[in-house]
């Protein structure tokens, strides 16, 4: 264009404004072209990417759809329970048996990898047993759908996560019809609801991906409420009380207490003695394996006990 140009404007053809003009008018023509070109590599794969999943669904096979059950009750059963997290081949919960009756919360105590968000993952359906069972009112998990399992079972994982939408999206776990009743209902029972309407528009209050403005205790307790929504039957807490203030726990402590009476069953992973405080039994865990369950005080009089005798034979080791 620019050799052509320069021809016309010495043939007195074209002048030099109009050759320049000419060559930007074609670099703008040509600019699609050349992005598409410098693209080319990235549309390679992404072609490639969609073929293969493509593959990947066609090898697995669809769901079928599961015989509707009614709404259980709240009352868990897990007998020889191994979870292998995914990717790995150690088993993280090993032989695992316990049962959890309605109107039960139930503490689950151990060192860090002892196995108690392992079975937490369990518990929901997330991660499947290698071995053993877990009965949801004698009915085994993989026998509800998982949309059906996850109204049954509400869970506080340890790190809460939030995504972009409202407070109230987010209660309604994204739902594509939130019931604003059941979204305020869930609110309250974890003792939210005053900490929501506090802030500037409410549940309407939108908040960016991972929480925005909210602060960890808040996080937790919107955490909460959405582990609440749509009244399930069974209630997982993973470390529920990690980042709350004293307010923050007497709230978690008065949630715990009306799910109890209202006949559901409460989990509770936990470091803090604060978060058992509601317990009516507590299991314990080590190395993924079960090393005490029973009565709350019980339970905690044996830990005792066998605190202080390991404390006796090191002293004597010591004098020898």
């Amino acid at each position: 264009m620019l050799g052509l140009g320069a021809y016309l404007v010495l043939q007195n053809q074209l002048t030099a404004g109009a050759m320049i003009a000419a060559s930007i008018l074609l670099g703008r023509a040509l600019a699609p072209i050349e992005l598409a070109i410098g693209q080319w590599a990235m549309v390679q794969r992404g072609a490639k990417g969609w073929n293969n999943l493509a593959e990947l669904l066609e090898r697995v096979p669809p769901e079928t759809e599961k015989t509707a059950l009614p709404k259980p009750k709240a009352r868990l059963e897990l007998k020889g329970v191994t979870v292998v997290p995914p990717g790995e081949k150690r088993a993280a919960l090993k032989n695992v048996s316990f049962n959890v009756d309605p109107g039960q919360a139930v503490g689950v105590i151990g060192p860090s990898g002892a196995g108690k968000s392992t079975l937490a993952r369990a518990l929901t359906g997330v991660w499947r047993s290698a071995g053993g069972s877990i009965r949801l009112d004698a009915a085994s998990l993989d026998q509800y759908a998982p949309d059906v399992l996850g109204q049954h079972i509400g869970y506080l994982p340890q790190r809460v996560q939030l995504f972009e939408g409202t407070i109230a999206q987010n209660i309604a776990r994204l739902s594509q019809e939130p019931d604003s009743a059941k979204v305020v209902a869930a609110a309250k029972k974890a003792a939210a609801h005053d900490m929501i309407v506090q802030l500037p528009d409410g549940y309407d209050t939108r908040i960016a991906a991972g929480g925005g403005r909210l602060s960890g205790g808040q996080l937790q307790r919107v955490g909460l409420a959405r582990a609440l929504y749509d009244d399930p039957v069974i209630v997982i807490l993973d470390e529920p009380n990690s980042n709350l203030d004293s307010i923050g726990t007497a709230a978690l402590n008065e949630a715990i207490r009306g799910l109890k009476a209202d006949g559901r069953s409460v989990l509770i992973m936990a470091h803090r003695p604060a978060a058992i405080q509601e317990c009516d039994a507590l299991l314990v865990l080590e190395n993924g394996m079960r090393t005490a369950f029973g009565p709350k005080d019980a339970v905690l009089k044996e830990m005792v006990q066998n605190h202080r005798q390991i404390a006796q034979t090191a002293a004597m080791g010591a004098v020898r």
